[in-house]
């Protein structure tokens, strides 16, 4: 089964943060990026080449869908199409479920370029900061870019 329009048109439309709070859901592009983040978070949909799907158990996601070159250049905010596009649910973690006494947190304020917001975020975690806490005026830390840069 091909990748459908209607499929490519959900994967683009969440470089909005309008559609990304909407739906609960957030996309990931490249196979390292997909990869880490299917031991974290749920994933709703999987599309990638014949080949690099092999890989991945098929419970790892509710759908998984082979995909052309092509169809993953269409779908992809990147300016070289990746092997691998997820789209995962957003986690959603309560405050009042947040140990917070001997663990590390950070707070970011202010920040708005979500390329230095991922990498910010990407240091917090080698650092072992437990929670990463963003003010509204913060960068959204779903928005592609953010996502994309936390892998360096």
């Amino acid at each position: 089964m091909p990748l459908s329009k209607n499929r490519i048109k959900q994967i683009r439309s969440l470089s909005e943060k309008k559609y990304r709070s909407e739906h609960g859901t957030f996309v990931a592009e490249g196979k390292k990026l997909v990869l880490d983040l299917l031991g974290n978070c749920r994933c709703q949909f999987l599309a990638g080449l014949p080949d690099i799907l092999q890989e991945i158990p098929r419970l790892s996601a509710e759908e998984m869908v082979e995909a052309t070159p092509e169809e993953l250049k269409k779908a992809s905010h990147l300016k070289t199409p990746p092997q691998l596009i997820g789209i995962f649910y957003q986690p959603k973690n309560a405050l009042e479920e947040i140990e917070f006494v001997g663990k590390l947190h950070l707070v970011l304020d202010g920040i708005q370029d979500p390329g230095n917001m991922g990498t910010i975020v990407r240091l917090s975690d080698w650092f072992g900061i437990q929670h990463v806490f963003c003010s509204p005026d913060t960068a959204d830390i779903f928005n592609p870019k953010t996502v994309q840069a936390t892998m360096g």
